[in-house]
């Protein structure tokens, strides 16, 4: 009973993720996993729930830099290295939690998309931000203190640059690109900058 229940939501939070969550229909998710309006309502009270129960799995496989780890990295190259090992670790997760690779940024769309619903979400994602962008400002204020790289650089704006070279992987097609090559992809964008920013 339970092993359906997953599948359940394992499914129909890839439809939400796919066609995003007000135009899933019941149908839909009925279509998606093969079972009865009835079958769906034995297990969730409504798709709501089902989005929820997603989202909430979603979370759980997320890793992200701790206080810890950004107190112990000693340089931006080493803090580049945990933060492309850390979204391997959580490609890996939601591979085994869900079946497939979920790109973040889906992710994040789908919260702000019924923010109204779970706005608890949406804060979530509002903190989990705020705590990536703090922590690779302080990241970058100690590659400049140590002479690792450039003073004269705007922190903020090179945070805010670095941060978003996880997402530059939406450029590559999904159906003929293997993960691998992403995180590479994503590895070689991460280089470039830095050798740009070195002193």
């Amino acid at each position: 009973m339970t092993e359906l229940r997953e599948e359940i939501v394992k499914k129909a939070f890839l439809q939400f993720l796919n066609r995003g969550y007000k135009a899933c229909s019941l149908k839909t998710l009925e279509q998606a996993t093969g079972l009865t309006k009835g079958a769906f309502y034995y297990y969730f009270k409504d798709k709501k729930e089902i989005l929820e129960a997603g989202m909430k799995r979603y979370f759980s496989v997320m890793k992200e830099e701790s206080e810890d780890d950004v107190e112990r990295v000693t340089s931006l190259r080493e803090f580049i290295d945990l933060v492309i090992k850390n979204k391997e670790a959580s490609a890996d997760a939601s591979q085994k939690a869900f079946g497939c690779f979920i790109l973040e940024v889906l992710f994040f769309q789908l919260v702000l998309e019924v923010a109204s619903i779970f706005p608890e979400f949406r804060e979530r994602i509002y903190t989990i931000s705020k705590r990536r962008l703090a922590n690779w400002e302080q990241i970058i204020l100690k590659a400049k203190q140590s002479g690792e790289i450039r003073e004269t650089l705007d922190t903020s704006v090179l945070a805010r640059n670095l941060m978003s070279v996880s997402s530059s992987m939406l450029n590559i097609e999904l159906d003929q690109a293997s993960f691998q090559y992403m995180f590479s992809d994503t590895r070689m964008q991460f280089e470039q900058y830095y050798m740009l920013i070195k002193k």
